[in-house]
């Protein structure tokens, strides 16, 4: 394996690793499943670790963008297939960018909306008005970071670099997650990194 791919699959492989590790906070565990007060309140009470666990998402995110474009100018394919992975990565920071933007912004209003709320002050229309935008922001990345990564799989199925089981797992994933959102209108966001851990983890190991 070249020196690129190595790299490319270290940053796939680690940023996975930061996003898990930031969902992990035994702290604000209870935060995901949590009614809204209860939410609110978990992250009044921790509210550093909740800047982190926002801090380590966004850092998962840029180094998972990394290593796709790394992977992207590294992967001995042909030309059409470079040019995909390069669409591939394009997209991907594209709904990255959107992502970050949503961990942006929570990780200053979730706070604020707790400190109104447990003072009794009211929080409408505004916390109406920015659940409408974030939930536009997250659909646009969900959507667009999961047709990324399904293509991504296809892509490697076809032109290799990884076992052609462990690509079509990196699109059924992706897949799954874009069904699971047109059906709900939501999704968790921490298994859109599980694809492109894969992916790493199959270049170091071999798995081509």
């Amino acid at each position: 394996m070249t020196e690129g791919l190595t790299v490319a699959a270290v940053l796939l492989v680690v940023g996975p690793i930061i996003g898990g590790a930031a969902a992990s906070s035994p702290v604000l565990f209870p935060v995901w499943s949590a009614p809204r007060e209860e939410h609110l309140a978990l992250v009044l009470a921790h509210r550093r670790a909740w800047t982190w666990l926002n801090i380590g998402f966004t850092t998962a995110t840029l180094v998972t963008a990394a290593g796709l474009a790394i992977l992207a100018l590294a992967l001995d394919a042909g030309a059409w297939a470079k040019a995909v992975l390069v669409a591939i990565a394009v997209v991907y920071a594209i709904g990255g960018a959107l992502w970050c933007a949503v961990l942006a912004i929570r990780t200053r209003t979730t706070p604020a909306l707790a400190t109104m709320v447990a003072a009794g002050t009211p929080t409408e229309p505004a916390e109406s008005l920015l659940a409408a935008a974030t939930g536009a922001l997250f659909a646009s990345f969900t959507l667009a970071t999961g047709g990324a990564l399904v293509t991504l799989g296809l892509t490697l199925v076809v032109s290799g670099g990884v076992a052609a089981p462990v690509a079509w797992l990196v699109a059924l994933i992706a897949a799954a997650v874009i069904v699971g959102y047109l059906k709900s209108g939501d999704s968790i966001p921490a298994v859109l990194y599980f694809p492109t851990s894969l992916v790493g983890l199959a270049l170091l190991l071999g798995w081509s």
